[in-house]
């Protein structure tokens, strides 16, 4: 029956009062009049509720103190009000008053007349990954204050998610949580809502802290995208045995991206150490795609997805996208070097303005000179920086694509676009060689980080100012992570699972993850098929270093390749003795090593005697802060070994 109604049907007007005696002893009386119903829970009652005098349209939460007998239950009604009452924040729905008569105790709350979460995904089935952003990075906002302010929800799920008239989410409903009193206290009470309850708060004994609302987004990302929660089941034992094992699936039939499927994978942790930070799951990739997160959705999302035209606003441009990481921003742009490809503009910063402020790109290299000699190497500016050594102050340097990507898909074999170019003094083409792997797109952000870049096997990897080294396969999620030991020369190497690995790799796995996300998004749909290639042992890069001229790659496949900035290439295969040249139109040719410098083709001859210079100093143990003068001055070679 309706609340509002009586039992013959009629309108039921039912008016609350608020006495409220002044310092002089007068009595003040505020009327509300009680509206539509809005929900229930626990032992309360949710009403609109219309301030008669103001006219001012609350939501009135109204708990019966017949249901308060218990100590117990008194004391949780208080710590709600004290908690709740001490909470201002713009994702958090706001407390107004709270009043008693002689049968209950009146909460008054801000109305958030859209309803929640939980009544959207039963009308819409499931969300879009945009707005799925939209509503995370809300519900993050909301967390990182309660969590600042020491206090735990424990009851985050989708019926304490309310939309507002304008669209904006509120976190409600604080009837379970909890306002640590010291830096590292765990509560013991076991609490929360079973779909959505922590595995640590099954088990009462460890213990339990914020981890719990990060497991409980966890769930909340996972249902908004498939449209039930991930451990659901017709019992609650079942449920919980699930959550125990952590067991749960991603459903065929519903296509989300890999970038969500890692970021619920890696808040469904059941190491609440292992799960990511608040600001960790601002800069995962989810929720960094290249473009803007809208900061609320249109209403019409209340019934249908949002439209194709409304979407594109937040799409980042097909020229340019953001990389945006942490709030230490990674590099804001990347820059094409593939033929006719203009030099990107920068992206006009349409995301929200306290997220991720875009950083001013800096301007592109200079072309390659006509004659380079050794007045190329004297003039070689330095980009990077191994060791200890602080970086030097510069701005974001660009993202550059290989021209191998799209005309040499295979170094050593194939026809290629100009199969017939191979070189007049070999006499004959050469045989077609095993494929080889080399670096097909790099992003050179070592004023804060690194050189990430992507492989012609889809791999991604690191290479880290500290001179650590990280490389992903991104079939298995398996990855490696290289560094020096003591005195060692050779790198020591370790593996592990995106899933599960050392918390002190955390950070460097966080940035591995940006840099992949970006790079591979920014692979145009018709080149995102990679090479099939044995995998054995992951190739890497063990050593780069960029020049006024050009950047080169030393892999840990002994293959050696140099881009320079006017968009030609050289590669170099120890194990094969050939040179691949690929000219400024992205044609390629193919020359014996031995005989390669007496070339007539006096481009790639100039290109390779610039190569070999380069390398002889590297061999000769140059490094910076020991050039003499009229050697590479200014230019670093990261090292890892021979």
């Amino acid at each position: 029956m309706d609340e509002n109604k009586t039992a013959d049907g009629s309108e039921q007007v039912v008016i609350f009062e608020e006495k409220i005696t002044k310092v002089n002893g007068e009595v003040a009386i505020k009327r509300y009049q009680r509206g539509k119903f809005l929900g229930k829970g626990g032992f309360a009652k949710c009403y609109e509720a219309t301030n008669l005098e103001t006219k001012k349209v609350l939501a009135a939460k109204i708990i019966a103190k017949s249901s308060l007998t218990k100590n117990r239950a008194r004391q949780k009604l208080i710590s709600e009000i004290k908690i709740h009452k001490s909470l201002q924040n713009t994702n958090i729905v706001q407390f107004e008053h709270v009043f008693e008569d002689h049968e209950n105790v009146y909460i008054l709350l801000e109305l958030c007349s859209n309803q929640t979460l939980n009544e959207l995904i039963k009308r819409r089935k499931r969300l879009t990954e945009i707005e799925v952003q939209c509503y995370v990075a809300q519900i993050i906002n909301a967390l990182k204050y309660l969590h600042a302010s020491n206090v735990i929800h424990r009851d985050l799920k989708l019926g304490n998610l309310f939309l507002n008239k304008s669209m904006e989410l509120k976190l409600g409903d604080f009837g379970l949580a909890t306002k640590l009193e010291f830096d590292g206290e765990k509560k013991r009470t076991i609490c929360g809502t079973p779909n959505y309850i922590a595995p640590e708060v099954l088990d009462g004994k460890v213990g339990h802290s914020f981890e719990v609302d990060v497991w409980s987004l966890g769930v909340i990302i996972y249902a908004m995208l498939i449209g039930k929660p991930p451990f659901e089941t017709p019992d609650v034992k079942t449920t919980y045995r699930k959550i125990r094992l952590n067991s749960y699936t991603f459903p065929e039939h519903v296509l989300i991206s890999d970038a969500a499927k890692n970021l619920i994978t890696r808040i469904l942790n059941l190491d609440p150490v292992k799960r990511p930070t608040l600001d960790e799951i601002m800069a995962h990739p989810f929720m960094n795609t290249g473009g803007s997160i809208p900061k609320t959705l249109p209403l019409s999302t209340l019934a249908c997805p949002p439209s194709a035209s409304y979407n594109k606003q937040f799409q980042p441009s097909t020229n340019q996208s953001s990389l945006k990481m942490s709030v230490n921003a990674m590099p804001q742009r990347l820059t094409e070097t593939t033929p006719n490809n203009q030099k990107n503009q920068q992206r006009p910063g349409n995301g929200s303005s306290d997220r991720f402020p875009l950083q001013k790109p800096s301007s592109s290299g200079n072309i390659l000179e006509d004659n380079f000699g050794s007045s190329g190497l004297n003039n070689a500016q330095n980009a990077g920086y191994g060791g200890s050594q602080r970086p030097q102050s510069q701005k974001p340097n660009d993202i550059r694509s290989s021209q191998s990507q799209k005309t040499l898909n295979t170094p050593f074999g194939g026809t290629g676009m100009q199969g017939t170019h191979s070189v007049n003094n070999l006499g004959q083409r050469q045989p077609q060689q095993k494929q080889e792997i080399y670096v097909k797109k790099w992003v050179d952000y070592s004023s804060k980080y690194g050189l990430g870049y992507l492989l012609s096997n889809g791999a991604t990897g690191v290479f880290f100012n500290d001179s650590t080294k990280i490389i992903l396969d991104t079939k298995s999620l398996q990855f490696e992570y290289m560094e020096r030991k003591g005195t060692d020369k050779q790198d020591f190497c370790e593996s592990h699972n995106l899933n599960d690995y050392p918390r002190e790799l955390q950070k460097k796995v966080t940035l591995l993850q940006h840099f992949r996300s970006y790079l591979e998004g920014e692979q145009n749909k018709q080149d995102m098929a990679f090479e099939e290639y044995d995998n054995k042992q992951l190739v890497y890069v063990k050593k780069w270093m960029k020049t006024r001229h050009a950047i080169m790659f030393r892999l840990s496949n002994k293959i050696v390749q140099v881009n320079f900035t006017d968009k030609t290439e050289i590669i170099l295969s120890s194990e094969h003795k050939m040179v691949t040249y690929v000219n400024k139109t992205g044609e390629r040719s193919h020359y014996p090593l031995a005989t390669a410098l007496d070339s007539q083709n006096t481009e790639m001859a100039k290109r390779l005697k610039y190569t070999k210079e380069i390398l002889t100093h590297m061999l000769n143990g140059g490094h910076t802060g020991d050039q003499k003068p009229n050697q590479m001055t200014g230019t670093n070679w990261q090292n890892s070994g021979p």
